[in-house]
């Protein structure tokens, strides 16, 4: 910190070390002096950040984890990890990237050189998993072009019918219709299940043409593949420009979900049943909230859902000024993907609940995991809509809508991290490395593709995010400085500046690496989905594997320095060791010396005992209260009253 002074020099410090001249001069220093590309406004960024957090997801991922780990008990957790984890953590991500101004890469090889790869390991990482992320969207794309038929393929025409008369005569007069529940006339409850075996027959055996198990990768699907390759395109055309294409393309994209979504919960609140199901989503199961999958899940969900831990958020803030208040925007960003996430679920388990009060069939049983569960819900309540083709239209291009900027959003880092390290534009990077994606990625489109993707989406978002955000908690707090970072943001958000301080140094790290532990003892004991031990050692290397770079990037520099110390966390962690000695040292001395001596004492010692750490960790400027003007003379200095500037190294 610095104080005001009358000696010139120390007043030229002073200006230079201040918050906003050091914000400035970083952003000259990210940019080598080229323009960074910029959003076109704060709504535009909010856009962006919004359309990476809603996504697929939202749909099908929520409404399943909270359904599996006892419902309305699934909330608590899920709740407290929103406010105490999730905000935190999106908080941590919008101010690095708005006060370095660089890509993910970038900044994390700023803050500690030695642990570049950490920030290659999450943008590789994230897009390993836009490479099954694809997939979903090419589900779309198959449903999306068979929505115009009549009558559509995954539908019986008549069972539909009789499915949308029931909805109106299960009302009031359920024994005059041929559909009560488990009754087993022919006119009831064969006709709902013909409805119901129809969805999950073009599903099965049109779409995905699945094996007989992982073992068994029988091919690539021909059509499916062409649709893969065509997401591929349209993700890479959206990332070649950086912010402007990324911009324009959330603008266009965003408002429609919201309204589609509506309609279709304005329906299912309509139909019988749907009170009951809504009820099982949310009606707790309070054994369930003692075991630490369950806070697992929970945090797993939220970092996945509002890209935290992806690289996404610090790359989307690298192109906002520098003065954006940041803690709004994670409030608005975090909010809004938790309440589309809410509305989604309530909509499918209405429809769910209307299902099984029509057919008879217990509601566990039409939960399904994985992206089942929306592409068979929906496509039946459809159905039940007027002019179902219409509807059908409205709600792939929904979830394309929400798909498509979730997916750019999901390569852009690795691809600005590319273009800041050779030095030359998206447009030149973007298509080999999306072309790499896609083939890379065509597992998920062979016959034994569900089951990858339904490995993938387990380990990579319980595991990847949560030891990303733990790693950058670690960064900030011992390499950086928590206190410095708040000091560069608006002061707006200097407010809330201790309590974010307090989740970044002590309560996040905390509590994800229980967390973490807990998770892999749990994994150990119960393997996930019945896998066998071959395929389940494959997710672990899929979602752990990109942390292999942390190790050789950090031996690659240590070799090219020449092993000399300094430049990362244990750097970091010395020099402010080494700085307290130094500082001892200079109090012991002899009375007689000037304040301002004894700062130069310090900073002369300080130069050939510390490390070179970070150009300006140390630029801190120490006046004492008697170099005041007009303050009276002081025995004891202002810095040695236990005061240390560098307690956040």
């Amino acid at each position: 910190r610095t104080r005001s002074c009358t000696m010139p020099e120390l007043a030229r410090d002073e200006q230079q070390n201040s918050a906003p001249a050091r914000a400035s001069a970083h952003a000259a220093e990210a940019t080598d002096g080229k323009p960074r590309s910029r959003w076109s406004s704060h709504t535009t960024f909010l856009l962006a950040s919004i359309g990476s957090a809603i996504g697929f997801g939202n749909v099908w991922r929520f409404p399943m984890m909270a359904y599996s780990y006892g419902g309305g008990a699934f909330m608590l957790p899920y709740l407290i990890a929103l406010f105490f984890a999730a905000i935190p953590m999106v908080v941590l991500e919008f101010a690095l990237g708005q006060r370095l101004q660089r890509g993910h890469v970038a900044l994390v090889a700023h803050i500690a050189p030695r642990w570049e790869g950490l920030g290659w390991a999450t943008v590789v990482g994230t897009f390993l998993s836009a490479q099954y992320y694809q997939t979903l969207l090419a589900y779309c794309l198959v449903y999306l072009v068979n929505a115009f038929r009549d009558p559509q393929p995954w539908a019986v025409e008549e069972a539909a019918r009789s499915l949308s008369e029931s909805s109106s005569s299960l009302d009031g007069a359920e024994a005059s219709s041929g559909l009560q529940p488990g009754s087993g006339e022919a006119g009831g409850e064969t006709e709902a299940d013909a409805a119901l075996a129809a969805v999950r027959s073009f599903w099965r055996e049109e779409v995905l043409q699945v094996s007989s198990g992982v073992d068994e990768t029988g091919g690539l699907v021909g059509p499916l593949c062409g649709w893969y390759a065509l997401v591929w395109a349209v993700v890479c055309l959206g990332a070649c420009d950086g912010a402007s294409s990324i911009g324009a393309l959330n603008k266009l994209l965003m408002p429609m979900p919201f309204a589609v979504l509506a309609a279709f919960f304005a329906r299912a609140v309509t139909l019988p049943g749907a009170g009951a199901g809504i009820r099982t989503l949310f009606s707790p199961d309070f054994a369930a909230i003692w075991s630490p999958s369950i806070w697992v899940a929970a945090v797993s969900q939220l970092f996945f859902g509002v890209s935290a831990g992806l690289g996404t958020l610090t790359t989307y803030a690298s192109f906002s000024p520098p003065s954006t208040p940041v803690g709004r925007s994670a409030i608005i960003v975090s909010l809004s993907n938790s309440a589309f996430s809410l509305f989604a679920g309530g909509t499918v388990f209405g429809f769910l609940g209307f299902i099984s009060h029509t057919t008879g069939e217990p509601l566990e049983s039409l939960v399904q995991s994985g992206p089942a569960l929306a592409f068979q819900v929906f496509p039946i309540a459809m159905g039940l809509m007027p002019l179902p083709q219409l509807w059908a239209a409205l709600f792939f291009l929904m979830l394309l809508n929400l798909g498509i900027s979730s997916a750019v959003s999901m390569t852009s880092p690795l691809t600005t991290a590319l273009c800041e390290r050779l030095g030359t534009t998206a447009r030149r990077v973007a298509p080999p490395l999306h072309l790499l994606g896609f083939v890379s990625g065509l597992i998920y489109v062979s016959r034994a593709g569900t089951y990858w993707l339904t490995l993938s989406d387990h380990f990579v978002p319980m595991f990847l995010t949560i030891v990303v955000g733990l790693s950058q908690c670690l960064l900030v707090s011992l390499a950086y400085g928590a206190r410095r970072l708040l000091e560069s943001l608006p002061p707006e958000d200097q407010r809330l500046a201790p309590w974010w301080a307090f989740c970044w140094q002590w309560l996040l790290p905390a509590t994800l690496s229980l967390l973490l532990l807990a998770q892999v003892i749990h994994e150990g004991s119960s393997p996930f989905g019945g896998f066998p031990g071959w395929a389940l050692a494959v997710g672990w290397v899929y979602s752990l594997g990109p942390l292999l770079l942390v190790p050789l990037f950090y031996c690659a520099h240590a070799r090219a320095h020449g092993g000399r110390r300094g430049g990362g966390v244990m750097g970091a962690v010395r020099a402010g060791l080494e700085l307290g000695a130094v500082r001892a040292r200079a109090r012991t001395s002899s009375s007689a010396v000037p304040e301002v001596s004894r700062v130069a004492l310090a900073s002369n010692e300080m130069s050939r005992v510390a490390p070179p750490v970070d150009e300006d960790l140390f630029s801190v400027v120490v006046l004492t209260e008697s170099e005041r003007p007009g303050a009276a003379p002081q025995s004891e200095p202002d810095h040695a009253k236990g005061s240390n500037e560098m307690a956040d190294g």
